[in-house]
């Protein structure tokens, strides 16, 4: 091979260019301390990471499911397997076997959408389908987005970061479940240079509410229940905004009868605040319209306002996300939620589906008890002029003139 014809892909933050040696690249600055630790979670003596086997794999996700820190070895692992496969421009899948050339995923492209903006009515495109909208809840928004991918959808994924803190120059990729984006997929080719793309600061844009579209993104790695195998690339467009962590919780007290007599029951999973509201569900009808303007008609997001720090009403969100997915149903025939994190349970998932799918459930309208006359122990007094009346006859005296009585004589 001749030197020029070692990499194809793009150069990004910490990744020179190759030299003579082709194998340089994957002993890159930067994979090489990744490359040390990630060795003490997957016992692989090699420097191609491309190479590490899905069963590995899967033994190691047991093994840090007993050891938070290994999660982020295995993290490593991966993702230095993946930036090899980026610079290198091509792997091997193992089902079926098959050398597979990336080297046409150029590197991801972001635009700046400044805050306020939304797209012409014109750019939109009406879809002639019937709107499903759909909850995933043992599936990664990736392995969702490959799916519809393989149905031949163009699909979009929603990501969503603080605003307090929008994290845009973070450059390593260590929580397992949460940064799936970055070590499965092109995206953090896209991530690393998203300042020299907008031409514009990435925190502050964000703050100040814009959104950061990065189009071009291959998805290379499946499920990571499966050993995050390498797949057929498929390719995605990301959708990055922020909202506020901590939103204020509200509470409505719903007057219900109980068997006993009357009661009450408190319903505490909503927005306490208008604006705070208003303000989640004007990012999400951006963000939808946006994805729509790009040509999506997939859009497919994790329920990111309950994890990763955040912690916003769960139902009500929930609502938000029904409601704006039926204000663009004529643009946008398929809405997914899809998550695998381990704190959306069964017992947690199962609600939040039903009010993304349905809406968001309405209480009970408030039942007014009519008021129950109760017995006393309080015995009623008796009127002044009775009880005096009753004293002069026991005394024989007789009463006034206006009270006395008369009684008939025998004689």
């Amino acid at each position: 091979m001749k030197h020029g014809h070692e990499v194809t892909a793009g150069v990004f933050y910490g990744l020179a260019k190759p030299g003579p040696c082709p194998d340089q690249v994957l002993r890159a600055a930067r994979l090489s301390d990744l490359i040390q630790e990630s060795r003490k979670l997957a016992q692989f003596d090699g420097d191609d990471f491309r190479q590490l086997e899905p069963s590995r794999v899967i033994e190691a996700l047991k093994e840090a499911s007993e050891d938070a820190e290994k999660t982020s070895w295995l993290a490593a692992a991966i993702f230095v397997g993946t930036a090899q496969a980026c610079l290198k421009g091509g792997y091997s899948m193992t089902s079926p076997p098959k050398q597979v050339d990336c080297g046409h995923l150029v590197r991801p492209i972001s635009c700046l959408h400044p805050a306020g903006s939304m797209p012409s009515q014109s750019s939109l495109k009406a879809s002639c389908q019937r709107q499903r909208i759909q909850c995933y809840c043992s599936s990664d928004a990736l392995d969702v987005a490959l799916q519809l991918s393989a149905e031949g959808r163009h699909v979009t994924i929603l990501r969503c970061t603080a605003s307090t803190h929008p994290r845009s120059e973070r450059r390593k990729y260590s929580n397992l479940h949460e940064d799936q984006l970055f070590f499965r997929t092109t995206y953090f080719e896209g991530f690393e240079r998203v300042e020299a793309d907008i031409q514009a600061a990435p925190d502050t844009s964000l703050v100040e509410g814009g959104i950061i579209y990065t189009s071009g993104v291959g998805i290379l790695r499946g499920a990571l229940k499966d050993g995050a195998p390498w797949v057929e690339p498929a390719q995605v467009d990301v959708l990055w905004f922020t909202l506020p962590l901590h939103p204020h919780h509200g509470e409505q007290v719903v007057s219900v009868i109980l068997a006993c007599g009357c009661g009450s029951s408190s319903y505490k999973e909503i927005y306490a605040r208008e604006e705070e509201r208003n303000l989640v569900s004007a990012a999400l009808d951006r963000a939808f319209a946006w994805a729509c303007a790009h040509g999506a008609d997939a859009l497919v997001l994790p329920p990111f306002a309950c994890q990763g720090g955040f912690l916003h009403p769960r139902l009500h969100f929930a609502g938000l996300v029904h409601e704006v997915s039926r204000l663009h149903e004529r643009h946008l025939p398929s809405v997914c939620v899809a998550s695998e994190h381990p704190s959306h349970d069964a017992a947690w998932w199962d609600g939040f589906a039903d009010g993304v799918v349905n809406g968001r459930p309405v209480p009970p309208p408030i039942i007014h008890v009519p008021t129950i006359p109760l017995m006393t122990d309080k015995l009623v007094g008796k009127d002044a002029s009775a009880l005096l009346e009753k004293r002069r006859k026991q005394h024989a005296v007789w009463s006034s003139p206006g009270t006395r009585q008369f009684r008939t004589s025998f004689m």
